[in-house]
Parts: structure tokens; C-alpha cells; sequence
């Protein structure tokens, strides 16, 4: 008996998943100078009652250190007007601690929400689970704050980002 699953080869799957739009987010946890923001296409709704999400990060990313360390994290929910949001927080240089200012609003909870975002979620993290070399964080989701949706959202497809 084979107890070995079979599975896909990663360029494959990769092959395949480009061709499903995914959302565009920035996650940030943590405050001050431990504050980290990073970009995300790795979020889904979960359940509506209780409000839950699951986001994934690799297994060595600064944010996931932040998140674990914090037991939460927001999510920004970018438009379509962001790409250039999106490429930053995307890069391994990309701004953290007090240089985030500029970028973000801090709401009354304290969750950093990116200006000009289509919304946020502020979540309390409920479970992680290890999964290959990345982490998910399922959240549950304490307040959100609606931005204005009049500039859609940016979607991440076949390799690039698009509005809709």
C-alpha cells in the first residue's frame, strides 16, 4: 500500500492557479517600530457568523513572526487605483515600524488600514495550522471599516494585476 499521496508538481499548480482571480490585500500586524505590512491574495471568508477569515504566510515571513507574536492582525482590501500599494508591500524592502505612517489610518482599535482601501477587517487570530512552508492564520473578525468602492478592486490574475 502506497502511503504517499500523489501530488502536483509546484509549476504546474502554479500554471493552474494563475488562471483564478484572487483579491488583493495588505495584511499588518504589530505597532510602532514592530509594525509590518505585507501583501496578500491568500485570504478568503470563511464563515459569516461567527465573522471569520483565513489568510496564509509563508513560513518565514516577518509578518507571520508579528502575527504570532501580536495574536492578530488587519487586512486592507485594495482597489483598483493601488497596484503601486500593492508592488510595495510586495517587496522585500518594503517600508515597516514607524515609516508605515504615511500609508495607513490607525482605527479606534488600532488596526492600521491602508488610506484609499475598499475596506478592512481588524481580526483576532483563532487557530494557525502548518501547511507545507506556509502558515494559516484563521481570524476572527472583531470590526470593519467600509472604504469607498467606487474605484473597484485589484485582482491579481494570470501574473499581473487588473482592475474590476
Amino acid at each position: 500500500m502506497n502511503t504517499q499521496t500523489p501530488h502536483a508538481h509546484p509549476p504546474d499548480l502554479r500554471s493552474v492557479m494563475r488562471l483564478f482571480p484572487t483579491g488583493v490585500a495588505v495584511l499588518t500586524s504589530g505597532s510602532g517600530a514592530e509594525a509590518v505590512a505585507t501583501t496578500v491574495n491568500s485570504l478568503i471568508s470563511v464563515t459569516l457568523d461567527p465573522p471569520t477569515v483565513l489568510v496564509s504566510l509563508h513560513e518565514t515571513s516577518r509578518a507571520g513572526r508579528v502575527v504570532d507574536a501580536t495574536g492578530g492582525f488587519c487586512l486592507s482590501l485594495l482597489s483598483g487605483g493601488q497596484e503601486t500599494h500593492a508592488r510595495l508591500f510586495a517587496a522585500s524592502d518594503k517600508p515597516r515600524g514607524e515609516a508605515l505612517g504615511p500609508y495607513f489610518t490607525t482605527t479606534p482599535s488600532g488596526c492600521l488600514v491602508l488610506r484609499g482601501a475598499l475596506g478592512g477587517l481588524t481580526c483576532e487570530t483563532t487557530s494557525v495550522r502548518q501547511e507545507g512552508d506556509h502558515r494559516m492564520y484563521t481570524g476572527r473578525v472583531s470590526a470593519t471599516h467600509l472604504g469607498d468602492p467606487a474605484d473597484g478592486a485589484l485582482l491579481f490574475h494570470q501574473g499581473r494585476m487588473v482592475t474590476a
